[in-house]
């Protein structure tokens, strides 16, 4: 009896264990699922982003130059890869089409694949206008009215290309939000099905979730702001190769040598070895080399000034922080405003906090213009498909994933008088994780 009772019992404690890990085996095995699918539609949207990035940072420039070279040197595109050892243009513009054509059936958001047939309709159009030139230097026809649509067809075009580019690239990312927002809601309706069940099981549960979703967002939050981090207008890019190219041109080495050191200089803190974060004297040296730059196309019109106390310059910061402010104020401030202005860089320091501010005294803002721009910082509104504040939101969304809430930006703008952007984050002077900074910021609030 004795026997059959510790038999039994043993088949009780089996009994037992299996109500407790089979459920839990169940219940992983769906999320295990769903992670699959999650991961697959997120490993999709990458791929998706990288190869339309390296379009993003390419073909305007590769594409302008070649036909440059047609109509300066009079040879057609047949004879161009001979001549100067370029890539035909109507091969870049076949490379392009095909690739995005590919991206139809992978593409998440419909706004994106809206950017797909428009990409599409524009190469076609490039085509056309890239044909009417090579007829034209076939026929012998005037460099000057070459020349001309170089100007007024082919680079408009390439420049429309790369901005659908660029909004398929913010487009397509931000469906990695949307399929965190499944994920979220999926998790919890898995959970609600635990609470009906066993409790036991759901404890059990609750710990699988909590390291499941530790698993899943810090990646996503990194890689998201990867993503984030390389949407860069390549405008500035272009416009100074083309700087260059033109002060080589008219022989001013000097010029040349002093635009190309600047530009190495804010590249090297744009790279900066793969990290996200650098002080803030690096970044400042960043922003100076972007301004030198700047200063060397808008002499007339800029002027600019940097005072930040050097014991601040220490701390760290996220890079590439300052420059798209220092940019919105040139470009929507500056330029403007009848006889330009000036740029002014400053920084303080209070209690845990770095206050760092960029003042410009161009056209300002009106109160409506004031209104959706704050409205963009603090992400309730969305920036315009004419890419007009995406550079403000992809700095107020990225400093909102690294310093939590412990951060913010504010903006004081007087039409007609100028604009105040300032800009405060923790002081820190070590980095090591997304998660241990929002806990250190958690901490700090």
């Amino acid at each position: 009896m004795n026997s059959f009772q510790r038999i039994n019992l043993r088949r009780r404690l089996i009994v037992m264990y299996a109500v407790l890990i089979i459920p839990l085996i169940i219940i992983s095995g769906i999320l295990m699922y769903e992670l699959n699918v999650f991961c697959r539609s997120y490993d999709s949207i990458v791929q998706n982003v990288t190869k339309a990035n390296e379009y993003n940072l390419e073909f305007k420039n590769n594409f302008d130059s070649v036909m440059y070279q047609m109509v300066a040197r009079s040879v057609t595109k047949d004879e161009v890869s001979n001549v100067v050892g370029m890539e035909p243009p109507d091969h870049l513009i076949n490379d392009v089409e095909s690739t995005f054509d590919g991206l139809k059936g992978s593409t998440y958001s419909g706004q994106a694949r809206d950017r797909i047939s428009s990409i599409l309709k524009l190469l076609d159009t490039l085509r056309k206008r890239m044909n009417d030139i090579n007829d034209s230097i076939d026929s012998d026809g005037a460099y000057d009215a070459n020349m001309e649509r170089l100007d007024t067809d082919i680079r408009i075009l390439t420049e429309l290309v790369q901005e659908r580019i660029s909004e398929y690239i913010y487009y397509e990312s931000e469906s990695m939000e949307q399929i965190r927002r499944q994920m979220d809601e999926q998790r919890i309706r898995v959970m609600n099905i635990t609470i009906w069940s066993i409790l036991i099981v759901l404890v059990a549960s609750g710990v699988f979730f909590v390291l499941i979703s530790r698993s899943i967002t810090e990646p996503v939050a990194n890689l998201e702001l990867k993503l984030l981090q390389a949407q860069i207008n390549p405008h500035f890019l272009y416009n100074t190769l083309d700087n260059i190219i033109w002060l080589a041109e008219d022989g001013r080495k000097e010029e040349v040598e002093d635009i190309t050191s600047s530009l190495s200089q804010f590249f090297r803190t744009a790279l900066s070895g793969g990290r996200d974060y650098v002080t803030i004297d690096e970044e400042l040296k960043h922003i100076g080399a972007y301004l030198h730059i700047q200063r060397q196309r808008y002499r007339d019109i800029l002027s600019y000034s940097i005072n930040v106390p050097d014991e601040l310059k220490k701390y760290l910061i996220i890079k590439m922080t300052l420059q798209p402010v220092v940019e919105n104020a040139l470009y929507h401030g500056i330029k403007n405003k009848r006889g330009g202005g000036s740029i002014e860089i400053s920084g303080r320091e209070e209690e845990n906090r770095i206050y760092l501010t960029v003042k410009d005294s161009g056209i300002g803002m009106t109160e409506e213009r004031l209104n959706y721009l704050r409205g963009i910082i603090n992400g309730d509104i969305k920036p315009s498909a004419d890419n007009a504040g995406f550079g403000m939101s992809n700095v107020a969304e990225r400093m909102r994933l690294n310093y939590g809430s412990h951060c913010g930006i504010n903006v004081v703008s007087v039409y007609g008088t100028g604009t105040e952007i300032e800009i405060y984050i923790p002081k820190e002077k070590d980095k090591t994780s997304n998660s241990e900074i929002k806990m250190q910021g958690a901490k700090m609030t």
